[in-house]
This record gives C-alpha cells, sequence and structure tokens, in this order.
C-alpha cells in the first residue's frame, strides 16, 4: 500500500531531513543532515498528477480525461502544485496587516450552534487570528470583532457582513438543499430572487435570512469570504459555483 512520506515534524510542524542513509544490498549506513527534495514534500496525489503531466508532456486534455477533471479544476491542481514546489509566486502572496486585530481568544457559549462553536475553538488556537484561502487562491486575513459578534476581514469593509448568524445561515442553506448549495452571484448586482440570485442559494438566503432583503432588491455579497471561512474550518467545502457539506462534519452534527 501506498503511504504518503513523513515529510514534516508531528509535534513542531517543520521539515524534516534524512539523517541516515543506508544500503540494502551492503549495508553501509550513512550519517549526517541530508535534505530531502522538494517533491518529497508533495503528497501521493500531487506526485501522481505531476507524472501523469510529464507523461502527456503537458496537454490539458489527456491530463483531464485520465483524471477525470475539469479544466478549471486541472488547472488550479497545477497551480497549487507550482506553488507549494516554489516555482511560481502565490497568487495571493502578500503581507497582510493584523494591527487590527485586538481578540486573541474568544467566549464559547452554551447557546453556540455547533456551526459558530467550530469557527470559535480553531480561531481560538490560532489566537484568534488565521489567514485562510479564498476558492479563487488569493489569501485572505480574518479575525474576531473586538465587539464578539463575528469576525472581521479586510475584504468585506462593510460591519456586520460577517456575523455568526451568517455561518449558521450558509450551512442551514446547505442542508435545505440537500448538502450542496448555488453560491448566487450578488456581486454582480443581480436581484434577489432572480437566476443569478436565488432565495435558496448561499448569498441570496444569508440576505433574506439574516440581513431583511426582500425579493427584487439587491444584496451585499460576502458569500466569497463566508465560504472559504466554512472550508476552512472543515465545515463545508468551497467548490466553484457551489458550497458543499463536508462529510465530517455531517457526521457530528446528524449523530
Amino acid at each position: 500500500m501506498n503511504r504518503d512520506f513523513v515529510s514534516e515534524c508531528p509535534r513542531c510542524k517543520e521539515k524534516l531531513v534524512a539523517t541516515r542513509l543506508s544500503c540494502d544490498n551492503c549495508e553501509m549506513e550513512l550519517s549526517g543532515d541530508f535534505p530531502l527534495s522538494k517533491f518529497d514534500y508533495l503528497s501521493i496525489d500531487e506526485r501522481e498528477f505531476i507524472e501523469c503531466f510529464l507523461k502527456h508532456q503537458g496537454n490539458f486534455k489527456a491530463v483531464q480525461n485520465e483524471k477525470d477533471m475539469s479544466y478549471p479544476a486541472t488547472k488550479k491542481r497545477l497551480v497549487d502544485i507550482l506553488e507549494k514546489l516554489e516555482l511560481v509566486q502565490s497568487k495571493g502572496e502578500e503581507k497582510l496587516d493584523f494591527s487590527l486585530s485586538k481578540v486573541a481568544h474568544v467566549d464559547i457559549n452554551d447557546t453556540d450552534s455547533i456551526v459558530v462553536k467550530t469557527i470559535k475553538e480553531k480561531l481560538n488556537d490560532n489566537t484568534g487570528r488565521a489567514i485562510i484561502k479564498l476558492y479563487q487562491g488569493d489569501s485572505c486575513a480574518i479575525w474576531f470583532d473586538e465587539n464578539g459578534k463575528g469576525l472581521v476581514s479586510p475584504k468585506i469593509p462593510p460591519a456586520n457582513q460577517l456575523i455568526w448568524q451568517v455561518f449558521d445561515a450558509a450551512v442551514e442553506v446547505v442542508l435545505n438543499n440537500g448538502g450542496k448549495a448555488v453560491k448566487g452571484k450578488a456581486r454582480s448586482g443581480a436581484k434577489l430572487g432572480s437566476d443569478d440570485l436565488p432565495i435558496n442559494s448561499v448569498e441570496g438566503y444569508i440576505a433574506n435570512k439574516v440581513h431583511g432583503v426582500k425579493e427584487g432588491e439587491t444584496a451585499f455579497g460576502p458569500g466569497f469570504v463566508i465560504c472559504a471561512v466554512l472550508d476552512w474550518a472543515d465545515i463545508c467545502k468551497n467548490e466553484r459555483g457551489y458550497l458543499t457539506m463536508n462529510p465530517t462534519f455531517l457526521d457530528k452534527i446528524t449523530r
């Protein structure tokens, strides 16, 4: 059975180095600090993808057919691996300012939903701040709002767009849709109830239930950050055009 190479320390998460090499033939051993190749830090799936890409000499169509992946998914996988190998600069690589982050920990209340508890727990473990990845690959900073009512992100300047209720509403509409909900296109200026912003979409449902937006009105579109937070917290999966339930989290709420 193939197993992923152990490439980082399970305690401090630093990259490991080889300290002993041995020959199976003559049993000679060499001791020292032998740095690993960047490729050694790839997962089995990532290495298999690179092998497939090289085998087909960069032919995206052939890779798509063998891996049964769409073009966007194939392109994203390649870019992610190139970034991991430090062969290209990360698209979202930027200096993120946490100077406005003042709260390192918030209390978890008995009245909090399991969604809110999960987000609070993970952010508490990160001293109240984190860098998450948006669907397109950009980095996004988040931290606790000082008022304790939710999160703050420079990507979403208006206040009260990342309050706890929006995360509950997002998960609720995903569950109402059988575990997979359209995200919606509020940022395009679409009106609530239209094909681009149905009320049972993530952004449409949040706009209507949390912010009181009525059918026929336009709504603000913070869904791209909300979906990314839920993905980061392992509650949902942030997919192209859709937000889907993470099966592991679904098991927790259906016990």
